[in-house]
């Protein structure tokens, strides 16, 4: 199973390169820009992986989130889930 888990921030950059944006100059606080590619992903995850499972990070010592976990999804379906999403968000404008 654990090669069938990926993070969802590894989607959200994916998501976020195939639009031109670079996810390291996107600003870590206050998060909201990385929020909104880690939505779409979220979005995209439930309607076109719904076996997927997205599992919530936990709270570290330094009062910091862990990762979001996304189960049931290898890093090649993750890849055919960005890809899928750039073609048709294409066909919608």
């Amino acid at each position: 199973m654990v090669d069938r888990c990926v993070t969802l921030d590894s989607i959200a950059q994916l998501l976020a390169a195939n639009a031109g944006v670079v996810w390291r100059r996107l600003p870590d606080y206050p998060g909201f820009s990385k929020g909104r590619w880690r939505d779409l992903a979220r979005c995209i995850v439930s309607r076109a992986a719904p076996n997927a499972s997205i599992v919530e990070g936990r709270g570290q010592w330094d009062g910091t989130l862990g990762d979001d976990l996304v189960c049931g999804l290898s890093s090649a379906d993750a890849l055919q889930l960005a890809d899928g999403w750039r073609s048709s968000s294409a066909i919608l404008r």
